[in-house]
This record gives structure tokens, sequence and C-alpha cells, in this order.
């Protein structure tokens, strides 16, 4: 088959729409660019984060607590962010028969996976600790040092959060913890605040 001006120009446009169809699908999307990478550190387990938070103790108890979505609501007011969790599991260290502090494990989304830390409080509300215990990447492992969470000791529902320094290469992370701590606080003073 001959092809004539028509049919040539025709066919020209048609393969540079197919060769520009192709390059559109080939770029691939932003956040596909990278790839995600696993890198599990295990900094303290669940034995030793329970055996450093509550020295001395007569035992430390576990009690769930099953969220209301009142009470989802008052926390997520409380921390300024959107509160998900249906049910939160705190450490209560007890001696004499008293509360002498309240732990609380939990995970936050760091870039692609989760961090898994815990948030130590006095019985007046206010932090006490703050430790990593697994992080799962291979950037951004910096919020695990002292000069980082020791920003956190003292706050309560009642401190400006944004007080806390950042991390340059890890802010994700530091979102993510500052996040976590706020949620921690904020559920405490719902959950057990009244009775203290």
């Amino acid at each position: 088959m001959i092809l004539g001006p028509r049919n040539f120009k025709d066919t020209r446009l048609s393969a540079l729409f197919f060769l520009w169809v192709i390059s559109v699908l080939w770029v691939p999307l932003p956040g596909f660019c990278e790839e995600k990478e696993f890198d599990l550190q295990v900094y303290l387990t669940k034995k030793q984060a329970l055996e450093i938070t509550f020295p001395g103790v007569d035992e430390v108890v576990k009690e769930k607590k099953w969220l209301t979505d009142e009470q989802r609501k008052e926390i997520g007011e409380l921390s300024q962010q959107e509160v998900r969790d249906r049910r939160l599991t705190f450490f209560v260290g007890k001696k004499n028969g008293k509360s002498t502090g309240y732990m609380l494990i939990d995970h936050r989304l760091g870039k692609s996976f989760p961090i898994t830390y815990m948030v130590v409080l006095n019985i007046d509300g206010t932090v006490r600790d703050v430790e990593i215990m697994i992080y799962r990447e291979p950037h951004g492992w910096e919020v695990r040092y002292e000069s980082f969470l020791s920003q956190f000791f003292g706050k309560d529902t009642e401190s400006d959060f944004r007080e806390i320094n950042s991390i340059t290469g890890a802010t994700l992370s530091v979102n993510s913890i500052k996040g976590g701590v706020q949620k921690v606080v904020a559920a405490y003073k719902v959950l057990y605040g009244s009775a203290q």
C-alpha cells in the first residue's frame, strides 16, 4: 500500500501520539521512585521496657481501655489530631496498692514503616520518659537519641509541642513521635485524669 500525503501525516501523528502515551506511562509517579527499605532495629523489648519503667513496684497491671466515640473525639481535640484507636493498653505500676506511673506502648507510621515507642507518665499526667523500642527504616533513627526524646520530659496536655526541636533528615519520624506523645498525654487526661 502506498501512503499518500494525508495517510502519511495521519500515520506520523499516530506514531507520535503512541510514543507520547508510552513516555507518560513509563515515567514512574512520585513516591514510586524511591524504593522502600526495611531495616529492623530493636532497641528495647516489651519485657525490658517494663523493667526499666517500673523498678521496685509490687506489680504491673495491664489495663485495656476501650474508647467510646466521645473519648476518641476528646483525645483528638486535646492532641490536635484524628484518633482512630478503638483500644489503648496502659501498663500501671503499683506500690502498696497505689499507682506509681503509667506506660503506653504504641506504633506510629514513620516514612514507610511503623515506629514502636513507649511513653511513661507520672501520676500527674506529665511525661517521665519516651523511648524508641523498634525502628524499621534506614533513615531517621536519630529520633531515639536522648537529646531529642528528653524534650518531651515534663510535657502534658497544656504544653506547646511546637517547641519540640526537629532533626535534619528525620522530619517525618520527628512528627510521628511528637504526635504519638501528644496522643498519649491526651488519652491519659481523658481516661485517668479525673481519678487522680
